[in-house]
């Protein structure tokens, strides 16, 4: 072994003795530290040191975020409003929560999308360096996209609450119990309160706990920004008066922005009933007018399965939607028909009734994202029209088809 090698060697033994005694010496000062803590009667604990160092980091991005912004940095001074006004909105939404109530001005949060847009379109518009479009126009597209609530969520409830709830009115206001009215006098009885102005009911109405539930869901729709909710469903919908109940409260519940009220016919006896409903509702102007000539419906079916078989599920669905783009057309409005998708569990996929679904006068929504394609090519390339033998045959298997569960549910 040269000389030059057992240096080298000498070398690195030194350095592993330095490495050894570097370890032995930081070892040495925690076991230290760790008696020395224990011996107050504690036990140390390195997550609590962890935890430290996250409470300062934390600490340390805090004071990053509400540091004072000077006057001339153009992009922060507008960013700093967003990200007080974003921090507000937070609080106060968590205030709401909590306890109903909260103690922050509107005019310090965001109600509405397009207050935040506002201002980041503003920073978009005076950008001076290509390289920030990407993040900005990012978020931009985020911001149009998913709004402040990130999703719209869509209330549903059954038409039997919303009645238990009209009759605790009308005998609140002395003038009957509207379940034992006829169809006609109860809907023209809410036809004539909404399109008034006068309070039908306050804090002294009886309410039961389901009466007191569904006010109290309306209620929160008033409260909450009115892009964090999509349509408000009406399960077991059945008259034009089930609609107009819902219009109804939202306007006593001083609903800023009322939700859509979309009625969902979801079993037989309501697919045959609900063109009648749907033209006798068409045919009111303040109805019409107050949707902009436009209505969406729901057909489906419950998935229990118990009403109809498979087949009879299919063909009553297709002429169900069939006869109301009829009455649409016949009214000259914009029908929207959504497919609710309890019924889908029931087929593997039901991505066949959407390519084949009736007609091409109305725009058919599907509500999962696999079956968009089908919705796209049913829009693009209308199916024809059945023929009338066709309709016949349909017809006779449906007897055939459903007669073996009739007899037995």
């Amino acid at each position: 072994m040269s000389k030059d090698e057992g240096e080298e060697i000498d070398e690195d033994n030194e350095d592993n003795n330095d490495l050894e005694e570097e370890e032995v010496h930081q070892t040495s000062y925690l076991d230290t530290y760790h008696n020395n803590y224990e011996m107050d009667g504690n036990k140390f604990d390195f997550d609590d040191v962890l935890e430290e160092d996250d409470d300062n980091e934390e600490s340390k991005f805090e004071s990053e975020f509400w540091k004072q912004i000077p006057p001339n940095e153009l992009y922060h001074v507008i960013l700093g409003d967003v990200r007080d006004k974003l921090y507000n909105t937070r609080e106060h939404s968590s205030q709401l929560l909590a306890k109903g109530t909260s103690d922050i001005s509107e005019e310090l949060i965001f109600t509405d999308v397009e207050q935040l847009l506002k201002p980041l379109e503003l920073c978009y518009r005076l950008r001076d360096r290509p390289i920030t479009d990407a993040s900005l126009i990012d978020f931009l597209c985020q911001v149009s996209t998913f709004g402040l609530s990130l999703v719209r969520l869509d209330i549903r409830q059954e038409s039997d609450r919303h009645t238990d709830v009209l009759d605790s009115i009308t005998n609140h206001l002395r003038i009957g119990w509207s379940q034992d009215w006829s169809k006609e006098k109860r809907q023209e009885w809410l036809s004539h309160e909404l399109r008034g102005k006068r309070l039908l009911f306050g804090p002294d109405l009886p309410q039961t706990k389901e009466t007191a539930d569904v006010l109290q869901t309306f209620h929160v729709l008033a409260e909450l920004p009115s892009n964090s909710f999509g349509a408000y469903i009406i399960s077991m919908a059945t008259a034009p008066s089930h609609v107009f109940t819902v219009e109804l409260l939202q306007q006593e519940c001083h609903v800023k922005e009322p939700l859509r009220v979309v009625p969902l016919f979801e079993n037989l006896q309501d697919h045959d009933a609900a063109p009648a409903a749907v033209a006798c509702m068409f045919s009111i102007d303040w109805y019409m007018n107050m949707n902009n000539g436009k209505q969406e419906d729901t057909i489906g079916y419950s998935d229990s399965g118990k009403d109809v078989d498979q087949l009879t599920t299919a063909w009553q669905l297709y002429k169900a939607q069939e006869e109301l783009m009829k009455v649409a057309k016949q009214y000259d409005v914009k029908l929207t028909m959504l497919r609710w998708d309890c019924w889908e569990r029931r087929w593997p996929d039901s991505s066949c009734y959407l390519v084949s679904a009736a007609g091409n006068d109305s725009r058919i929504i599907s509500r999962d994202n696999p079956r968009g394609t089908a919705t796209l090519e049913h829009g693009m390339h209308p199916p024809v029209s059945p023929k009338p033998q066709w309709r016949a045959l349909m017809d006779e298997m449906d007897i055939v088809a459903n007669w073996p569960q009739k007899s037995i549910v």
